[in-house]
């Protein structure tokens, strides 16, 4: 079990083999942070604390006068917590805040019991790791408010064998009045220094995910989006880096909040460089009414740590996803190399067409092919139909698509959009009330011609769901593209009182969990990727529901290299839905090189390649079959960052370190430079053939030397190499029979 309680110390002990957590409550009942970082066996309450004396130690320590807030080590100023009090003497980045009937708010948490049970503690309806009973235990801390009958459970549970700790909070009205929530954040870390850099990504639509390191500064740094459900902005995972920490080496805090909808991450360093983290909902879009007996309760967070850089970090996360967080994992390892309709033709489409493209893509080795937008209704553009889920059967015939597709042993996928109204169709014309904005106001906003619909109103889930079961149960769809374009504006559901329409983001996000969960329940072996104009919602909660993600609209590789690094950095190569575009730069082999290092896929008109074209796209599908199980399984390292150098580079490998496959790409023309490549986690007294130069050396060589890139290099070069062990006699004939004479170097494709 990863926690231990010393009960007369009154210290709990969160730890995996490399990461320890300490809490301890004071003799005033406060929880304490004391500790989180490297393993420690033990942790000195007093030597954690007693430094807060020569400065803050000042205030009255008399336990038994009426006004008590400090002792000698305790500063209700300056201590270390693990839910900061609002409106006392902590003026830093508060945890909670409720306001009560009598119009106060400050709010001020004592410890009152706590509970240690082997196995996890998770809510129902929001996402979570699936640990099973015997790879997690979980601490709940029960606290009781000063001033009122208000409870607060703090819920950890560690994971020893995937080195991260879940969080998350639970409020309970207890009282005989009701309040409302300002704020519940999903977890709260407080650090001793400010020696720390925050790694976040930003961007926006075709610029997903661009990484931005950014040093701490005094105040708040705060990290978050208000976009109601797709946040291109800002991603709710981030990195608290050491400041001389890099890819392999220094101390890294990974953080995630599981979560589709608006978050915050609030950075809070105090005047004398401590560093407070707050993260949970973005309470910008955010109040909650709690009745006499009822709760609420935050999305989970993730938290891990390492000595060992970011890769490292990367590593936990990849992992945790691949086998905790997606659903029916292995049930998709084997993912169909698909073409997509969408750039191809867009609206313009009918059976034959969509016939004639299976027949090509099926001459092509590809497995797949996704009938996108313009199927139902009357959606020949932008401008109508979402919403009318029936098909245009005078536009295409889908039940022939499908049987056909099947019949010669393909897989057929749809594009649906299934959380969006149009103001132009007959369900808006029918249930005005199911589209997201108060009806008092004339004049919504539009996007893309289109509103959100409410899934705060249940009877709009609904309606949608039957919509949905009416083409899935009947027609056998093997893949959904399931899409949302855009964002929440005039977010207010009808379904909500006038107290209560703040809700209204959150709870959207709650229907729209509901929704795909129902989906995924009914249709287990339907392949989902959720989209959000493309990347707009990457995050654990839909890794929750979807195997994988539409990674971004932007297919030209220039910019797509940056943004499948960057998801890289917390996301796993197997959630990455990437393709093979028309964009201008760079050839197919380029483009495909770099698809490879995700789901992997076409977006272009197959029907107008020449024959050499073609020829290559055979080639590169039989490559990709032989090696997709290094990039979905495989131990994920960043090797150059393209954020900070003329380079992107990063690497997968098997974890019995057999096989390995890195990727290469430099965006500035160089002629004249030194340049190596060196590898990470091989196994330094194998050997290794590299399908680059057509060599076999140690595995010590290549992470110490590295592969040799010192010729000169057109701008936009790529470079795919594939390294497999040889066996120590075939090194020594071949040493003997090729190495050891003048080599032609030759690359892989």
């Amino acid at each position: 079990m990863g926690i231990k309680y010393f009960k007369k110390r009154k210290i709990f002990h969160l730890y995996s083999k490399n990461f320890s957590y300490y809490i301890g409550i004071n003799k005033l009942g406060y929880l304490i942070h004391l500790y989180s970082g490297n393993y420690l066996d033990d942790i000195g309450i007093e030597r954690t604390n007693e430094r807060y004396m020569e400065r803050y130690g000042f205030l009255d320590s008399d336990l038994n006068k009426e006004v008590q807030d400090e002792d000698y080590y305790f500063s209700i100023i300056a201590s270390q917590f693990e839910c900061a009090s609002f409106g006392k003497g902590d003026k830093r980045n508060y945890f909670a805040r409720f306001k009560r009937e009598d119009g106060i708010d400050i709010t001020n948490f004592i410890f009152k019991d706590y509970k240690l049970i082997k196995g996890p503690v998770f809510p129902t309806g929001l996402p979570h790791p699936r640990f099973n009973d015997n790879e997690a235990c979980t601490l709940i801390v029960v606290l009781k408010d000063e001033f009122s009958d208000v409870i607060l459970e703090l819920y950890y549970v560690i994971s020893e064998k995937y080195e991260v700790l879940a969080r998350f909070s639970k409020i309970y009205n207890n009282s005989k009045e009701k309040i409302v929530l300002k704020r519940l954040s999903s977890f709260e870390l407080d650090l001793n220094n400010n020696n720390y850099d925050i790694m976040a990504m930003h961007g926006t639509w075709s610029n997903d995910r661009q990484v931005e390191r950014i040093p701490l500064n005094h105040s708040i740094t705060k990290i978050s989006d208000n976009h109601g459900s797709r946040g291109f902005n800002y991603n709710p995972s981030i990195a608290l880096l050491n400041k001389e920490a890099n890819l392999d080496n220094g101390e890294v805090i990974g953080l995630s909040l599981m979560y589709s909808g608006d978050f915050s991450y609030e950075i809070n360093v105090d005047e004398i460089d401590q560093t407070r983290i707050i993260c949970g909902i973005n309470d910008e879009n955010f109040e909650y009414n709690l009745e006499p007996n009822e709760s609420f309760t935050t999305p989970i967070g993730l938290m891990t740590f390492t000595n060992k850089g970011m890769n490292k970090i990367s590593q936990i996360f990849h992992k945790l996803c691949k086998e905790r967080i997606i659903p029916n994992y292995d049930r998709f390892k084997n993912r169909p190399i698909l073409l997509n309709s969408w750039e191809a033709c867009t609206f313009d489409f009918d059976t034959d067409k969509i016939i004639n493209f299976i027949d090509e893509a099926k001459k092509l080795n590809i497995e797949m092919v996704v009938i996108d937008d313009g199927w139902f209704g009357n959606r020949n553009d932008d401008t109508s139909s979402l919403g009318d889920w029936n098909v245009n059967e005078n536009k295409v015939n889908l039940k022939k698509i499908v049987d056909y597709c099947h019949s010669i042993n393909m897989k057929i996928g749809l594009w649906v959009e299934p959380e969006m109204i149009s103001p132009n169709s007959n369900l808006f014309k029918e249930h005005p009330e199911f589209s997201l904005y108060p009806k008092t106001y004339k004049n919504p906003t539009l996007f893309r011609h289109q509103l959100v619909l409410d899934l705060v109103n249940k009877d709009a889930r609904n309606y949608v769901f039957n919509e949905l079961t009416n083409i899935f149960d009947n027609l056998k769809f093997d893949y959904v593209k399931w899409d949302f374009n855009r964002f929440l504006t005039e977010g207010y559901s009808e379904t909500l009182n006038k107290n209560s329409k703040l809700e209204t983001y959150h709870k959207f996000v709650l229907g729209t969990y509901d929704l795909l969960n129902r989906f995924i329940t009914r249709y287990p072996n339907i392949l989902l990727e959720t989209c959000a104009s493309g990347g707009g919602r990457f995050d654990f909660g839909m890794l929750y529901y979807s195997p994988q993600i539409w990674c971004s609209d932007e297919t030209d590789i220039t910019q797509r290299v940056n943004i499948q690094y960057a998801t890289n950095l917390f996301y796993p190569l197997s959630a990455n839905g990437a393709h093979v575009s028309n964009r201008k730069i760079g050839t197919i082999q380029d483009k495909a090189i770099l698809a490879f290092f995700g789901t992997y896929g076409y977006e272009l008109d197959i029907t107008k390649l020449n024959e050499d074209d073609k020829n290559k796209i055979i080639e590169f599908n039989k490559l990709y079959k032989e090696h997709h199980q290094v990039i979905n399984d495989g131990i994920y390292y960043a090797l150059s960052d393209p954020f900070s150098s003329n380079y992107a580079s990063f690497m997968a490998i098997t974890e019995n370190k057999k096989e390995a496959i890195l990727f290469f790409f430099n965006y500035r023309k160089e002629t004249t430079k030194s340049r190596f490549i060196k590898l990470k986690g091989l196994d330094a007294n194998k050997y290794y053939f590299n399908s680059l130069t057509n060599d076999i050396y140690k595995g010590s060589f290549y992470m110490n030397v590295g592969i040799n890139l010192s010729a000169p290099l057109d701008a936009f070069t790529t470079a795919l190499v594939v390294l497999k062990e040889v066996d120590p006699i075939k090194t020594s004939i071949y040493k003997v029979m090729v190495q050891n004479k003048p080599q032609k170097r030759t690359k892989l494709l």
